[in-house]
């Protein structure tokens, strides 16, 4: 009982604070050839991604899951993003790489729980099982 609520409470506090990091840290600009302005490029990128797509995730009355945000975030007015670039950012950001870590984080515990509760605990499983709950914990 409190050990699987506890565990998910400890679990979902992690993947809050990823999701901040996704917002703040913005993906790297790949520039192609065909931009003749890097800087001013980067620079709208930044503020895009920081004003868009971090308020999207972090919306305190409708945060967006990441794929929902990702659909609202290509029909945004780009500014001075060259078109090429803003295609290739994008590539990256629909690839959802920054959120592998959550679906890593969310099976594993889902799996040591499953391990913890399913097993008829002995005097060596439950030391295991103490084992693999602390390590979320």
């Amino acid at each position: 009982g409190s050990v699987v609520w506890n565990t998910m409470f400890k679990v979902k506090e992690r993947l809050n604070v990823h999701h901040r990091i996704i917002a703040c840290e913005t993906p790297p600009m790949v520039h192609v050839g065909t931009c003749t302005k890097q800087n001013r490029c980067e620079e709208d990128w930044k503020q895009l991604w920081w004003n868009r797509m971090g308020r999207f995730l972090l919306d305190g009355r409708n945060p967006q899951p990441y794929k929902d945000a990702v659909e609202r975030f290509e029909k945004l007015d780009i500014g001075e993003i060259n078109l090429d670039c803003w295609r290739a950012v994008l590539y990256i950001v629909k690839a959802q790489s920054a959120f592998d870590h959550e679906r890593k984080l969310i099976t594993c515990m889902a799996d040591d729980l499953t391990k913890y509760l399913i097993v008829e605990p002995t005097s060596g499983n439950q030391r295991e099982n103490d084992k693999v709950i602390e390590s979320f914990i």
